[in-house]
């Protein structure tokens, strides 16, 4: 079982069972579904990968390479965000 973080927008413990799914995550299950506005909280990114010998004619293609980064733009918007409301409060 993943060990209990905050979330870094509104510093309430993250549910252990969304750290666990999803260990990457640095959002509460409320802000996970706010930050889905601004295009998620992570960028995922797909290569097809090319199995043919270099400088090959013979174009051989394998699976699908992916890779996931922290969408910081997406973060940044919603602490603006998030920061704006408590200023109203």
């Amino acid at each position: 079982m993943a060990a209990v973080r905050a979330c870094e927008i509104c510093k309430q413990p993250i549910d252990p069972e969304r750290a666990e799914a999803i260990p990457d995550s640095r959002l509460c299950t409320e802000h996970a579904r706010a930050i889905a506005r601004f295009g998620g909280e992570f960028i995922t990114t797909s290569v097809q990968e090319r199995t043919s010998k270099a400088g090959s004619l013979k174009r051989n293609y394998g699976g699908v390479a992916t890779s996931k980064s922290r969408n910081n733009e997406a973060l940044r918007r919603l602490r603006e965000e998030f920061e704006q409301l408590q200023e109203r409060k």
